[in-house]
């Protein structure tokens, strides 16, 4: 037989004591006023009703709106009634109804256009959602088995659209995120989750045009996708972004699949039907938005891409190991140079043998993949913030001033010729002014090209360039390259002087 001593009494007690501070690390009245400090810090307008029954809290007839800026519309969306459970360990379970119900309406911009109403729906199927942590820090775990948005309705004016007008269904499964809040002088947040797979039906048919109608469906697989940042605790309805990032607005993001696939259907009775069929290996997009710039860098894999237009007797069919395109640029006006970047990559392009006999027919040029890449970076110095509409709008010239260009990468590599180049070049922009509104540039461009004069001849027994024109581009080649280390090779070094000079493989041209 046990005894219950004093001691052990006395070890329970505060035990016990600590256990439910434990459990009591966030309220359902915590989690709810989170989620309306944040929709209202957001500029959303919120009315609901709300009814605590011992620890938990039910909170019913949602309604969020927000007036659109420079419109005579509104987003609102109306969720219903959300129950905030306070469970043992601390936690709070919030449960969510099956269907959630949203609208938005708003004036069509266009002169003279009319109101429109659109209704959507969200559902979702064996779904979960647990906040942890303090009212200053807290965790969102959700879990759904399945998820759609579907339109339920849609009013233009006062015709009702029904689906043989308009649809737009998306469907997932297996949905998984976690999402991690902060609240100090800004909202921190820092999310990451999964999809499985997800699928997208949208339809539209031209009122103004008779039988003109496109479809768009597709899917996407094993997609991941992660965030971080900062936002103001308040942002005013309608401020401009230069306005949120001067307040300390910065985010990044990733998304990323293994698979994808899309179908385009367009039918235009005066420019002809068309179809588009894409299929890749997966892909990457990722962005940054803040004080610092705005940057994007966007690539896929094993692009494949089908078009057949009623126009053309056959179809038009490329594919592509590596697409890519990447871009940064500042957005906030400053008197000190700051980084820019623009890159593109297509990576052992290729076309189907149709297209190629078009021009081709006897295949006198090589098929091998082509391969294009671009990677440019450089300074520039922006005299407006060109994210602020009014700034914006009273430019009269250029929005800023290119200090520096670095070429790391040119590579151009086709139809048995290869152009490869790099280069660095600053720009004097108090110097005279070679390059109007730049300046002088100062540097050199180093470039070397294989297999020029072969594709020259190539082009003329094919009868797509004149002997006299193919004689003018050996000798402009002549006139700013020496040969190479090999034969059919050329190189090229471009030199601009401070001052003012432009040199070619030692030679004054200017």
């Amino acid at each position: 037989m046990s005894r219950f001593t004093p001691i052990a009494f006395g070890l329970a007690l505060p035990f016990s004591l600590v256990t439910q501070a434990a459990w009591a690390d966030l309220t359902p009245q915590d989690v709810w006023g989170d989620w309306r400090s944040y929709m209202e810090g957001m500029g959303y307008e919120i009315a609901a009703s709300e009814k605590a029954k011992g620890d938990d809290l039910t909170v019913s007839d949602i309604t969020f709106s927000f007036a659109l800026p420079d419109t005579d519309g509104a987003l609102s969306m109306a969720l219903g009634t959300i129950d905030f459970n306070q469970n043992r360990d601390g936690t709070v379970a919030i449960v969510l109804p099956d269907s959630v119900p949203f609208t938005m309406s708003g004036t069509d911009s266009a002169a003279g256009g009319e109101p429109f109403t659109m209704t959507m729906n969200f559902s979702q199927t064996g779904h979960a959602i647990t906040a942890s942590g303090t009212p200053d820090a807290m965790t969102y775990l959700y879990t759904a088995q399945s998820f759609a948005m579907d339109m339920t309705r849609m009013m233009v004016g006062d015709k009702e659209l029904t689906a043989q007008d308009a649809r737009i269904n998306f469907a997932g499964t297996n949905l998984s995120s976690t999402t991690s809040m902060t609240i100090g002088d800004m909202r921190g947040y820092d999310q990451s989750g999964s999809i499985d797979d997800l699928s997208f039906d949208v339809f539209v048919k031209d009122s103004e045009k008779e039988n003109a109608q496109g479809a768009i469906k597709g899917t996407m697989g094993g997609i991941t996708f992660a965030g971080q940042g900062e936002i103001p605790l308040e942002i005013e309805q309608g401020a401009d972004m230069a306005a949120m990032m001067a307040g300390g607005f910065d985010v990044t993001g990733n998304l990323g699949y293994s698979s994808g696939s899309s179908e385009f259907d367009i039918k235009d009775p005066e420019n002809g039907n068309y179809v588009m069929n894409t299929s890749s290996a997966g892909g990457d997009f990722a962005f940054k938005m803040g004080a610092d710039g705005l940057a994007y860098d966007v690539a896929q894999r094993d692009l494949a891409v089908a078009v057949t237009m009623e126009m053309m007797p056959f179809p038009f069919e490329i594919k592509m190991a590596e697409t890519g395109f990447n871009l940064a640029t500042p957005v906030s006006k400053s008197d000190d140079p700051q980084d820019f970047a623009l890159g593109l990559t297509l990576s052992d392009f290729t076309m189907s043998d149709i297209i190629w006999g078009m021009f081709d027919p006897a295949a006198t040029l090589p098929r091998d993949p082509a391969t294009v890449v671009l990677d440019l970076t450089g300074k520039v110095k922006l005299l407006v913030d060109w994210m602020n509409p009014d700034a914006a709008a009273q430019l009269t010239g250029s929005p800023g001033e290119v200090k520096e260009l670095n070429l790391a990468k040119l590579l151009v590599d086709a139809v048995g010729a290869k152009l490869e180049g790099t280069g660095d070049i600053t720009f004097d922009g108090a110097a005279g002014g070679m390059v109007p509104g730049v300046g002088n540039p100062v540097g050199d461009v180093n470039i070397a090209l294989a297999g020029g004069n072969a594709l020259l001849d190539k082009l003329v027994a094919m009868g797509l360039l004149p002997q006299d024109q193919a004689m003018g581009a050996r000798m402009m080649m002549g006139l700013f390259a020496v040969p190479g280390d090999a034969p059919d090779t050329l190189k090229s070094k471009i030199e601009f002087t401070p001052e003012g000079q432009i040199m070619a493989n030692g030679q004054r041209l200017r």
